[in-house]
């Protein structure tokens, strides 16, 4: 295990303004202002465990609520393959609560997430990491084929297809929080993998200032999230599963925008 979540040397690689005379006291000082240290004091209180057992322990010690309704579905398919398709509501916590709730049913669970829950490296095991936001395509394709690989061993798979957390959008007239375009890679993988998705929708949002910073670009969204952590304690996350969606019927909708539209329509219907 890390020492810590995001470490001084992690920071340092960031701007020479670090490595300088008073890169330390700059480094704690700007740990505090972006929420790092709320990252890595969540954590520290975890990190001796690993697997279902770190998150179990993680959300416990945030007093998360979590209710998985339908979970006779997972008890179903818990020795077969199959994807979950969900949206991404937090962009940390749901990752965790996601993998705690399939993971408990399915011990060959893994999640493909992207770098930022990537560091935590007691979830090696159970993550897949790509980076939507790397220039070069190499991290994101070699997460891909890793999960066409453990598909095809009879393992099940979780997607968040967005591959970025929600952000408020305004249409028909009403305020509400959704995903972006889910990606036509993970789209085209879904398809290729030929196993059941089970759809599952994760309730919950982040703060208004969160959803205000995107017009400051990810970078800004991404340091904010570890504030986003803090204020997550003492909430109930749901966590409904849908009925699975068998390949057959997949097949009949050949388009892959078309699919992504209607996954994501059974997805977001599950909050009704």
């Amino acid at each position: 295990m890390k020492d810590k979540l995001i470490s001084r040397e992690d920071i340092r690689t960031l701007h020479p303004v670090f490595r300088g005379k008073y890169g330390d006291p700059l480094i704690d000082a700007g740990a505090k202002l972006s929420g790092i240290q709320n990252a890595n004091d969540i954590y520290d209180r975890s990190k001796h465990l690993t697997g279902i057992s770190f998150c179990r322990d993680l959300l416990d010690k945030l007093e998360i609520r979590r209710v998985v309704k339908n979970p006779e579905v997972l008890e179903q398919y818990k020795n077969k393959p199959f994807i979950t398709v969900s949206n991404h509501p937090y962009g940390h916590i749901d990752g965790i609560a996601l993998l705690e709730a399939v993971g408990s049913y399915s011990g060959r669970f893994r999640v493909m997430v992207n770098h930022i829950l990537g560091l935590i490296d007691t979830m090696k095991d159970n993550f897949i990491i790509v980076n939507p936001h790397q220039k070069q395509v190499n991290v994101t394709l070699n997460g891909l084929r890793q999960c066409l690989q453990h598909l095809k061993k009879g393992n099940p798979l979780g997607f968040f297809p967005s591959g970025a957390v929600s952000y408020i959008s305004f249409k028909h007239r009403r305020f509400g929080i959704m995903d972006r375009e889910w990606q036509l890679s993970v789209l085209k993988l879904i398809r290729r993998a030929g196993v059941p998705v089970i759809p599952i929708h994760i309730s919950g949002r982040n703060s208004i200032p969160f959803y205000l910073s995107r017009v400051f670009g990810w970078k800004t969204r991404t340091l904010l999230l570890c504030h986003e952590l803090k204020n997550k304690e003492g909430k109930e996350i749901v966590i409904t599963v849908g009925n699975p969606i068998l390949p057959e019927f997949m097949q009949i909708i050949r388009d892959d925008a078309k699919l992504g539209e209607y996954l994501k329509q059974q997805t977001y219907g599950l909050a009704q």
